[in-house]
């Protein structure tokens, strides 16, 4: 048994495990590798749907399930198993069609295992998706086929990840994901995983309910989360040791989150290089 044993390793992916290139920092790799060659179980928690995960993550070391949709799934995309998925309540179209309507400059997509519906004219996006190799269908009220797991409104364009934190687009989001979970009634949950986005699911997933579900299924009784943005915060608060990226949200930081470098410098080494020295602080 290794020095990691007890433990499993939930990152967000996004600028946690990737740098802002969307490129993953070989200090991230170097040190991954010794976490698994440790015993460690690591996975990625992202919000990221299962078709934009799928062609990013395919060939990412980890060695426990794949969590997506902000904890809606749970899966090993590989071998086409799903260990347990919550998608959004059947009646969202009347949550979401009047603030779609009436927010005409905001973009909407809705997302499935399949693919994305979008309900934008938004060059920029849909070139993004493609280079994801998401799947991308008209959206069309009337004709949704099969179960939505997410649904996300954002600024649209490249502005969508220049908005800054506290900025007056990011306040907007915000208000937008508070109307959303007070109109939603406890069943949904509407979280602004950037400045510039809000995303909806049933409240009764999270990235932090299914990080602790994982960990109860693979007996590792040491849960670690690693994350920078507000859809991260659950499994931070889930987590038996929470880590922040030095660059993440202001307002995580607040909560006195402890802190390891920024994304671009490899957060996930430094926290693992945080519980190499926990581990042999314990020993001495």
């Amino acid at each position: 048994m290794g020095i990691f044993s007890d433990y499993l390793l939930v990152s967000d992916f996004d600028l946690t495990l990737t740098n802002a290139e969307d490129r993953v920092p070989e200090a991230n790799l170097r040190a991954l590798a010794y976490f698994m060659e440790q015993g460690g179980a690591f996975t990625v928690a992202t919000g990221r749907s299962l078709p934009m995960a799928r062609g990013r993550l395919r060939d990412f070391p980890r060695n426990a399930p794949l969590i997506t949709f902000n904890g809606a799934m749970c899966s090993e995309p590989a071998a086409g198993e799903v260990y347990w998925s919550q998608p959004l309540p059947d009646d969202f179209p009347a949550l979401l069609r009047p603030i779609q309507e009436s927010h005409p400059d905001t973009c909407l997509e809705l997302q499935t295992p399949a693919g994305h519906y979008t309900f934008h004219d938004d060059a920029d996006r849909d070139r993004y998706l493609a280079q994801q190799q998401v799947p991308i269908f008209p959206g069309d009220w009337e004709s949704l086929d099969g179960p939505i797991y997410k649904a996300s409104f954002y600024t649209p364009g490249k502005r969508l990840f220049a908005v800054e934190y506290g900025s007056d687009t990011a306040k907007a989001f915000e208000v937008l994901a508070q109307d959303i979970r007070k109109a939603g009634e406890g069943r949904y949950d509407a979280v602004n995983s950037r400045p510039g986005m809000v995303e909806i699911q049933s409240a009764a997933c999270s990235k932090g309910k299914s990080a602790r579900r994982l960990a109860e299924v693979l007996g590792r009784p040491i849960l670690v989360c690693v994350g920078d943005s507000q859809n991260d915060l659950s499994m931070l608060r889930e987590a038996d040791l929470p880590f922040l990226t030095g660059d993440g949200d202001p307002a995580l930081a607040a909560l006195g989150i402890p802190q390891v470098c920024p994304c671009g410098e490899g957060a996930v080494a430094g926290v693992i290089e945080m519980l190499a020295l926990r581990e042999k602080e314990a020993h001495i």
